[in-house]
């Protein structure tokens, strides 16, 4: 993770080094700053995927490169690297790029470029429905997730929800789907408060505070944070002074163990929902499988790491299907026609008309000692 890091501070990460490298895969996110830590877990879990297939030889005897920038979790910029990286590095595919509105602003790039996106880092709506011929989600989408959460919630006993949410894309999408799952619960919620994206990079209780005290009203049980691991650190640290007693929850976005860290040492009792199987599972052969290739790597594998190593090994059995020397188009092709992938007791599918990924949700919650507890 300290190379990482290190490679992080240069702006881009090229995570395989191989002279030969001929299918180049591009991935734009946070890789620096305050809310790099989960980008960079999600990256290290496909780094390690692909450089245990380039060991094997590859795709047909051609290496995989990972070309990973840093866009500062800005759209602009976002925009900026994606362009770089279709047009002059000739990526053959986009993986895991981070945000919702990030990911929105570079779809006419890949329509343009028909460059396909594999596992974008987000579950809103938008990427699922009408289905983007380019577009092929991995995770679960957040409307569902955010729905079952509510299920969840309610089964533990907890009846008065308040919902604090970015006021964006991200934000909007899983406030529709926490809505759906009130009224399926037969519930309404305490409170429903909006706050700026900005407060997303701001790391301050104070800005937090306002819209929290208005998340409060109501007494609530639990609050619902969606946003990113800096404004819920602070959300949570806003309860916390506040003298209430509400639990908090958060959605899989922040399954990683920088946000613990982040938390840390305020985390404990924090709920979080999970999209992936418990990365120390003993019964999952997908996990087991990751397990085995973060021990030969030399890495521990963490929770956000999960993601990216599912993503890339849909890319990669697309790739296997794609003909000898693979390129955008036929990658498109052979992921539509990748009905039914095992990944190891996951099992993901697509078509033309159907680009949905996975759909499951568990929930979670920090403890003290052995991190996220299902």
């Amino acid at each position: 993770m300290r190379r990482l890091m290190m490679l992080a501070c240069a702006g881009m990460l090229s995570l395989t080094f191989h002279s030969h490298a001929q299918i180049k895969v591009g991935i734009s996110g946070p890789l620096q700053g305050p809310n790099s830590g989960s980008m960079l877990e999600v990256v290290k879990g496909a780094e390690i995927y692909f450089n245990s297939v380039n060991d094997k030889g590859g795709i047909g005897g051609q290496k995989i490169q990972l070309l990973a920038r840093d866009d500062n979790f800005e759209v602009d910029k976002t925009v900026a690297v994606v362009k770089k990286l279709v047009i002059e590095d000739k990526v053959t595919a986009l993986l895991l790029v981070r945000g919702t509105p990030h990911n929105q602003a570079i779809l006419p790039i890949i329509a343009e470029h028909k460059v396909p996106l594999i596992g974008p880092s987000t579950g809103a709506m938008v990427f699922h429905k009408p289905v983007n011929p380019y577009v092929f989600n991995v995770r679960t989408a957040y409307q569902l997730e955010a729905a079952t959460l509510i299920d969840l919630l309610k089964t533990s006993g907890m009846q008065r929800i308040s919902i604090l949410y970015v006021d964006d894309g991200f934000g909007k999408d899983v406030l529709e789907g926490l809505k759906t799952g009130l009224a399926t619960a037969k519930l309404q919620a305490t409170a429903i408060v909006p706050f700026d994206r900005t407060l997303n990079s701001k790391d301050s209780i104070d800005i937090m505070k306002p819209s929290m005290t208005e998340a409060l009203k109501g007494d609530p049980q639990i609050v619902i944070v969606v946003g990113a691991g800096l404004a819920v650190k602070n959300s949570l640290l806003a309860i916390r002074s506040s003298g209430s007693l509400a639990t908090l929850a958060t959605l899989s976005n922040n399954a990683s163990t920088a946000f613990m860290k982040l938390l840390s040492p305020h985390g404990r009792g924090v709920i979080v929902s999970q999209v992936f199987p418990d990365e120390r599972s003993l019964t999952s052969p997908f996990v087991r499988e990751a397990q085995q290739t973060a021990f030969k790597a030399k890495v521990s594998l963490t929770p956000g790491m999960m993601e990216g190593y599912a993503a890339a090994k849909v890319l990669v059995q697309g790739l296997r299907g794609a003909g000898s020397s693979p390129t955008r188009a036929s990658l498109v092709t052979a992921l539509d026609s990748m009905k039914a992938f095992d990944l190891g007791d996951l099992v993901i599918g697509y078509s033309p008309t159907d680009h949905t990924g996975l759909e499951m949700t568990d929930l979670s919650m920090i403890t003290k000692d052995k991190g996220f507890q299902r």
